[in-house]
This record gives C-alpha cells, sequence and structure tokens, in this order.
C-alpha cells in the first residue's frame, strides 16, 4: 500500500517535472532543466565512480592492501552522499531508506578500519573485509540501476 502511494508521488513528481519542462513558464522550466541537470550529473558520476572501483577491486588492486581500503569505502561514501540528494530530491523514501541501511554498513566498515591496523590482518581477514566491500558496492549498484528505473 504504501510502496504503490510512493510510487504513485515518484510518477506525479516526474510528471509535474516534465510538464514544467515542456509547458511551464520560463522560471518552472529552467528549474525543471536545473532538476534534471543535476540528476544526469549524480548519475553519471556515481556511475563512473562505481565502475573505477569495482575495476579495481577486480584487478585485484585491494589484494593484501586492506591499509588502502579506507579510501575506497570513504568513496563510497561520497558516492552513496551523492545518491541520498538524487534521491531528496526525486522524493523516494524507499531509495532513502536502502541509502540509511548501505551508509551504515559503510560506516560500519570505516570504523573498523580505523580501529584496527589494516596491515596485521591475516588472509582470511582480508578475504572479509574485501567480501563486504564488495557485497557494498554489489547492493549500490543495484540501488542506482532502481533509481534509474524510477526516473
Amino acid at each position: 500500500m504504501i510502496r504503490s502511494l510512493l510510487k504513485l508521488g515518484l510518477l506525479l513528481l516526474v510528471g509535474i517535472l516534465f510538464y514544467n519542462y515542456f509547458f511551464g513558464t520560463e522560471v518552472e522550466k529552467t528549474q525543471s532543466k536545473e532538476i534534471f541537470g543535476k540528476v544526469r550529473d549524480v548519475s553519471k558520476d556515481a556511475w563512473g565512480l562505481l565502475k573505477s572501483e569495482k575495476s579495481k577491486l577486480d584487478e585485484g588492486k585491494y589484494d593484501g592492501a586492506v591499509d588502502k581500503v579506507g579510501s575506497t569505502v570513504e568513496s563510497l561514501g561520497s558516492l552513496l552522499g551523492k545518491l541520498r540528494t538524487t534521491a531528496k530530491d526525486l522524493n523516494d523514501s524507499g531509495a532513502l531508506n536502502r541509502l540509511n541501511e548501505l551508509q551504515a554498513q559503510q560506516r560500519e566498515l570505516e570504523t573498523q578500519l580505523k580501529n584496527e591496523d589494516p596491515a596485521t590482518y591475516d588472509a582470511k581477514e582480508q578475504a572479509e573485509v574485501k567480501s563486504k566491500i564488495q557485497s557494498l558496492l554489489k547492493e549500490t549498484e543495484q540501488l542506482m540501476l532502481d533509481m534509474e528505473k524510477e526516473q
């Protein structure tokens, strides 16, 4: 029920934006163009960041170098922040809830890495951290795909 209302609200919002983009006053057209530009910019930046981090992970850049994971986790935090802005612009509460969960996981991982010396990790701990990062990247990618479908 709530999900249907949210989808209807999002559809209404997108409909208003499109209407204003084509048939609105100059101020409304400018506002709509600005919103579409922001969504496009955030989507491009997010995809670029996600793809580069995923390719680095696939190439094994982080194998045996878990101490560098902190920057990846921080970059992912930045990406999640940008996605949050987009979700707020679109009034997508489902995406905001999922972002809350992902940001909680990201902060937990970041705290873990700050409190422990990654250089002392054994192979099992390194694999565990790598698995957590991959999982977080996949969930973020799925959220981005879902948000893109709803646009």
